[in-house]
């Protein structure tokens, strides 16, 4: 679905679906952390995702939410959790050995060794680990704003 944002922006203009997005972890919240079977799910309430044309996050493009779930494969969680939902101060995740410092990759279907870091606030932080991760999208986007570095 082609989309225009932005209203007076016509050069950005694109298929929303055919974009480069990251996840910011810093701007999204996370709505609950749960164990189900051998899986961690984590459920984000309003993830913050950068779609650009570019590198997201970093060239000209546009912020949106959206609900999303990461679930990592035979895992593990650890740390000190905050009351839930709770927004999300900084992180990271490492993928098969690859640094995403802040962000989340969209999409995001591997096999390998992962590790999600939340930092919440100075005293609050989980670190989950599995063997392989997933990322859900779910329901529609909602624009928030245009991005300009």
């Amino acid at each position: 679905m082609a989309r225009q944002v932005g209203g007076w922006l016509p050069s950005l203009t694109f298929t929303l679906d055919r974009v480069n997005t990251v996840i910011e972890i810093h701007d999204s919240a996370v709505a609950r952390i749960d164990e189900q079977q051998n899986d961690i799910v984590v459920d984000f309430l309003a993830a913050y995702l950068h779609k650009s044309e570019g590198r997201p996050g970093y060239d000209p493009g546009t912020g949106w939410r959206q609900e999303a779930r990461l679930v990592f494969g035979d895992a593990s969680v650890c740390g000190d959790f905050p009351d839930l939902p709770c927004v999300v101060m900084d992180g990271g995740l490492i993928v098969g050995g690859e640094q995403h410092d802040n962000e989340i990759p969209v999409p995001l279907a591997s096999a390998a060794v992962a590790e999600l870091r939340l930092i919440f606030d100075a005293v609050h932080a989980v670190t989950v680990t599995g063997r392989g991760v997933r990322l859900q999208l779910c329901g529609e986007p909602r624009y928030v704003e245009d991005f300009k570095p």
